[in-house]
């Protein structure tokens, strides 16, 4: 990444830890046997559910997390599937958080200040890489499938949740923070996101050499931002009773379509 974006992720994260009026989340992760309660808790713990499924079926005990932020997908494999994890971030505020929230829930994983695109691990060392929400803060993500393609081991995964820039259900929050925003409260600006749509990263993984690639979308309920505690859980609750409706006649009821979801998973092997 070029020095100017790597230091605006730096900035994301600069802060969180300790503020309890902070907008942002120190921790989005849910102990076993608990619920949801934050919209974002909700979205990534439906995420790893999904996760969770193809590392199974794949039999992966040794996981990297690459642009890791808190942490908290690693977290999850950790604790609930008790994988070998390791996270890496350009950010020393993102893996200052993850460190606090492996601290805070008792994990155990391995931690790297590193740009994405040179990762400092040998070839073949992974069973599975894992990234939520980073390759399409790429204008050109070619580097950064490669790297991930080389740290794999043979028949090893790579699992990208991809949000790229696109007109979808999440149109709602737009509206809700114009709103916000002609009632003048001031408001985080988003990162760059690059448009491209799924076809692209497949293609783009497919000329790496990757195989059995597949893509599944996700992201059917919006993440209204920012909300106050209470209206959070309201929202929260909203959502667990649609997904549970949809439990009823669907296998992975957080699956979305083309038209209506902004993410989707590329899910491809080495």
């Amino acid at each position: 990444m070029e020095k100017v974006k790597k230091q605006n992720f730096n900035d994301k994260w600069r802060g969180i830890i300790n503020e309890d009026n902070s907008r942002d989340e120190d921790s989005i992760f849910v102990e076993l046997g608990k619920k949801p309660i934050t919209q974002r808790q909700f979205n990534l713990f439906h995420y790893f559910e999904f996760i969770k499924s193809i590392s199974l079926e794949n039999n992966c005990h040794n996981v990297l997390e690459i642009g890791c932020g808190r942490g908290t997908i690693s977290l999850y494999l950790n604790k609930y599937l008790h994988c070998n994890v390791s996270m890496a971030d350009t950010s020393e505020e993102a893996i200052k958080l993850a460190k606090y929230n492996f601290s805070r829930f008792n994990g155990t994983g391995t931690f790297l200040v590193a740009d994405a695109e040179n990762l400092k691990f040998s070839d073949n060392s992974f069973d599975m890489v894992v990234s939520i929400g980073l390759a399409e803060h790429f204008k050109d993500y070619t580097k950064l499938f490669m790297e991930q393609y080389r740290v794999l081991r043979p028949g090893g995964i790579m699992i990208s949740l991809n949000i790229p820039q696109k007109s979808s259900i999440q149109v709602i929050n737009d509206l809700y923070r114009l709103f916000l925003k002609l009632s003048k409260q001031e408001l985080k600006s988003d990162y760059f996101r690059n448009s491209d749509k799924p076809d692209d990263y497949r293609a783009c993984a497919k000329r790496i050499g990757f195989e059995d690639i597949s893509v599944f979308y996700v992201n059917p309920f919006p993440l209204l931002t920012p909300v106050n505690r209470r209206n959070e859980k309201i929202i929260t609750i909203f959502y667990r009773i649609i997904y549970c409706v949809r439990s009823l006649f669907i296998k992975y009821p957080f699956k979305g379509s083309r038209l209506l979801s902004q993410a989707h998973f590329l899910i491809a092997k080495k």
